[in-house]
C-alpha cells in the first residue's frame, strides 16, 4: 500500500489554473518587449530622418559659401505642406551648375509645420529671415510615436536639432542709415562750376515782299448749281380697329403682338465661407499671449452643416477648440487656438476649417507659436 502512494506522489504536475497564469504573465511581458522594440525604432527612424535633413541644410549652406553664390545663384532647401515627407535641396552637385533635387523621409516620418524655405547667401546668413519666428523652424514629426524633432536654422545659418535654438527675435533690429554718396561735402568747398557766357543772337532780316503782277489774269468767279428740293413722303394714315378695341397692329387685328421677354431667374447664391483674421502669433511663455482666436463665417447658407477644425498634416502640436459644432444656416463660429509648451511645438503651423456639406473651400489659419 505504500508502495503504491509513493508512485502517485512522483506524478505530481502543473494545474490547469497555473497553466493560464504562466502564458498570461508571458503574453503580458512580450507585449510590452514588442512595443518597446517598435518605439525604439520609431524613435531612431524619426531621430535619424531630422539628422539627415540638417545635413542636407549645412551641405547648401557650405556651397553657397564654396560658390561665393551670386544673387539668384544661391543654395536653398525647402520643405512641402505639413503632412508631406519630401524636401527640396537647391545646390551645386558637383557639376557646375546649380540643380534642384528632391529628398524623401522614411515611411512614417513628415513635415508637422508649414511650407518652409530657407535660402543662404555667400557668407552662409539667411537671404531672408522667416517671417515671424525670424529663425527657421522646421518639425520633423514621427506618425507612429506622435513626437516632433525640430531643426532650427537662425538668421546666421547655425543649425541644430532637438532641443536647441536660437532666439533671433530676441536680439533687437540695428538701424541702418542710407547713404547717398561718398562725398564729403563738409570738410571741403566745391569747386564752382564756371557760368557760360551767353553768346548774342544775331538780328533776322525781313524778308523783302515781292512785287505785285499788274499783268496776271483774274480768276473768274465760278456760278453755283441750285440744289433740287426732294419730295415729301405722306405719312400712311392708322388703320381702325375691330370695335373691340384691338387696333391693327400687322396681326390682323387680333392685339396679338411680339411678346415681351419674360425675364430670367436669377441664380441662388453660392455658400462662401471666410475666417478672420487669418493669422495669430502665439507664445509658450507668456501667458498673455497663449491663446488666441478667430472667427469662421458662413454666408448664403441652407440647411445644417457641421464644423470641423483641425491641424494640417495630422499634427498635435496645437490644442484647437470650436464654439460651434453646427450652425443652421447662416452663422458664426469662433476657433480658440492654445499652444503647447515643448520644442516640438515650435513653428508656424495651419489650422484648416471646414464645413459639411462643404460650404467654398476649406479656409486655412496660419499660427506662429515662440
Amino acid at each position: 500500500m505504500s508502495g503504491h502512494s509513493r508512485k502517485v506522489q512522483q506524478q505530481r504536475g502543473f494545474t490547469i489554473m497555473q497553466m493560464v497564469v504562466t502564458i498570461a504573465i508571458i503574453a503580458v511581458v512580450s507585449t510590452f518587449g514588442i512595443l518597446g522594440i517598435k518605439n525604439a525604432r520609431a524613435e531612431f527612424i524619426v531621430q535619424n530622418s531630422a539628422r539627415v535633413f540638417a545635413t542636407y541644410i549645412e551641405k547648401a549652406r557650405a556651397d553657397s559659401i564654396r560658390r561665393h553664390a551670386l544673387p539668384g545663384q544661391e543654395s536653398s532647401v525647402e520643405s512641402l505642406a505639413a503632412g508631406s515627407g519630401t524636401y527640396a535641396v537647391t545646390m551645386d552637385y558637383g557639376s557646375g551648375s546649380v540643380e534642384t533635387r528632391n529628398f524623401q523621409f522614411e515611411p512614417g516620418v513628415s513635415f508637422d509645420t508649414d511650407t518652409l524655405k530657407v535660402t543662404f547667401d555667400w557668407r552662409g546668413r539667411l537671404k531672408q529671415p522667416c517671417e515671424f519666428t525670424k529663425a527657421c523652424v522646421f518639425q520633423v514629426r514621427s506618425d507612429y510615436l506622435r513626437l516632433n524633432v525640430p531643426v532650427d536654422v537662425s538668421g546666421s545659418g547655425d543649425v541644430t536639432v532637438g532641443e536647441q535654438h536660437f532666439p533671433d527675435r530676441l536680439i533687437e533690429e540695428i538701424p541702418i542709415t542710407d547713404v547717398d554718396d561718398d562725398v564729403n561735402h563738409t570738410d571741403a568747398a566745391p569747386t564752382p562750376t564756371p557760368t557760360p557766357e551767353p553768346n548774342p543772337t544775331p538780328a533776322i532780316e525781313a524778308s523783302p515782299s515781292p512785287e505785285e503782277n499788274v499783268d496776271s489774269t483774274p480768276t473768274p468767279t465760278p456760278t453755283p448749281t441750285p440744289t433740287p428740293t426732294p419730295t415729301p413722303t405722306p405719312t400712311p394714315s392708322p388703320s381702325p380697329g375691330n370695335g373691340n378695341g384691338n387696333g391693327n397692329d400687322g396681326n390682323n387685328g387680333n392685339g396679338n403682338g411680339n411678346p415681351s421677354a419674360s425675364p430670367s431667374p436669377s441664380p441662388n447664391a453660392q455658400c462662401a465661407s471666410s475666417i478672420s483674421p487669418s493669422f495669430i502669433e502665439l507664445s509658450q511663455s507668456d501667458t498673455t499671449r497663449q491663446t488666441g482666436s478667430a472667427t469662421f463665417t458662413m454666408t448664403s447658407a441652407t440647411g445644417v452643416r457641421i464644423i470641423s477644425a483641425s491641424q494640417a498634416g495630422s499634427g498635435n502640436s496645437l490644442i484647437v477648440a470650436l464654439s460651434l459644432l453646427r450652425i443652421d444656416g447662416n452663422g458664426s463660429s469662433v476657433i480658440s487656438v492654445t499652444s503647447k509648451n515643448g520644442a516640438g511645438n515650435r513653428g508656424v503651423f495651419v489650422v484648416e476649417v471646414s464645413a459639411s456639406p462643404a460650404c467654398g473651400s476649406t479656409q486655412k489659419l496660419t499660427v506662429s507659436v515662440d
